[in-house]
């Protein structure tokens, strides 16, 4: 089967001008392909040699390299290639654009269970000291302070009680809920390459469900078919800030995660569908400074346990406050959720995502948003 390139060289001038300092040129040693050549702006682009007729091909993304923010996608056979290339601009295969968007999906957890152990707390402690090189503090925290820690030494404790059985308590499914969501978080993007941000992330706010809600919600998005894009912060130890939807070109959309621990457990104030609903618009009102017309996004809610009662609540403050926030295309919640499995100590754990799309949102492109049934229960 014969190879079609993504350009083809016309006379002796190179095909395409980057904005960087190499040169890509044939094998033949007669013909220049890409002046200004900067590798990762071009992502395995075949180009034909007008001199000899080979097909040089550019590589591909280095392995552990954090993809681009955004792309350009060419394909095989295109007519003509661009005049030039901004510095910032990436011209990618599609061939390579799958690979890659395989390559950094989160992987899918439906089928993982999590049976409560000392063998699996062991390995819990084991992946945390991994990754962060500091030990779990032993010591008596309460979940606000520490959720993971306070977890694993609830249910240490309760494998030495030789009449525990169930999850029958609000603090077993509480802490059970932290420890499947610390281990799924791992199952679903230990290979990504800002991985490590990941962790640092989480674990600079004890892994509480709010502080991994933030990778759930991306999961959901990436599972209804949106590319996600991670913002680290600069330096040696990295964070992950928020991410972004990447719409095409130039074009993305910020995911803004924010905690909504108002009415959490065990202390939180008492839940009505009014002051739910009250607490939602404002917490829409309290991003207009980075989610407006300028700068249009999604804002999702990370809210312990009110579930339905939250979502009708957001579906109200959408409908009637959505003319004022135009540059908001959608407002989600989302809940960590476990689910029995029938065997001893044993449960799996998704997460239920429901976005409530702004009708009123005016700018830039659309987004996957779906519906509940798109992302109830995403695992």
């Amino acid at each position: 089967m014969a190879i079609i390139p993504h350009y083809t060289q016309a006379g002796g001038a190179p095909a395409i001008t980057g904005a960087g300092f190499g040169l890509f040129s044939c094998d033949c040693g007669n013909s220049l392909l890409i002046a200004g050549y900067e590798p990762r702006n071009f992502l395995c682009i075949a180009i034909r040699c007008a001199a000899c007729g080979r097909i040089s091909e550019t590589p591909g993304l280095p392995q552990g390299a954090v993809p681009p923010p955004f792309v350009t996608l060419v394909e095989r056979g295109a007519e003509s290639p661009p005049a030039a290339i901004a510095s910032g601009g990436v011209l990618i295969g599609r061939e390579e654009m799958e690979r890659i968007a395989a390559l950094y999906q989160p992987r899918s957890t439906e089928t993982d269970p999590h049976v409560i152990s000392d063998a699996l707390l062991d390995e819990v402690e084991f992946q945390q000291l991994r990754w962060t090189s500091e030990p779990l503090n032993r010591a008596p925290l309460s979940y606000k302070d520490h959720a993971l820690a306070w977890a694993v030494a609830h249910f240490r404790a309760r494998l030495r009680d030789p009449d525990w059985t169930s999850f029958s308590e609000d603090t077993d499914l509480v802490a059970v809920t932290v420890i499947a969501a610390f281990r799924d978080l791992f199952a679903s993007w230990a290979h990504h390459p800002l991985f490590g941000a990941m962790i640092g992330t989480a674990a600079s706010q004890g892994y509480s469900l709010h502080a991994m809600a933030m990778f759930g919600a991306a999961k959901s998005m990436a599972s209804a078919g949106n590319r996600v894009g991670f913002v680290p912060t600069g330096g040696p130890r990295p964070r992950i800030v928020s991410f972004r939807l990447v719409l095409g070109g130039p074009d993305d959309m910020s995911v803004v995660v924010n905690r909504f621990d108002r009415f959490e457990w065990p202390d939180g104030a008492p839940a009505t569908a009014q002051t739910v609903r009250a607490a939602v618009i404002e917490a829409m009102t309290s991003v207009k400074g980075s989610i407006n017309r300028l700068r249009p996004g999604m804002l999702v809610l990370s809210a312990g346990a009110l579930e339905q009662l939250f979502v009708e609540s957001i579906v109200g403050a959408v409908g009637s406050h959505g003319k004022r926030h135009r540059g908001l295309a959608a407002v989600s919640v989302i809940f960590p959720k476990i689910s029995m499995t029938g065997k001893h100590r044993e449960v799996r754990f998704g997460y239920s995502f429901y976005p409530v799309a702004n009708r009123n949102h005016t700018v830039g492109q659309s987004v996957r948003i779906g519906s509940r049934a798109d992302f109830a229960d995403i695992r």
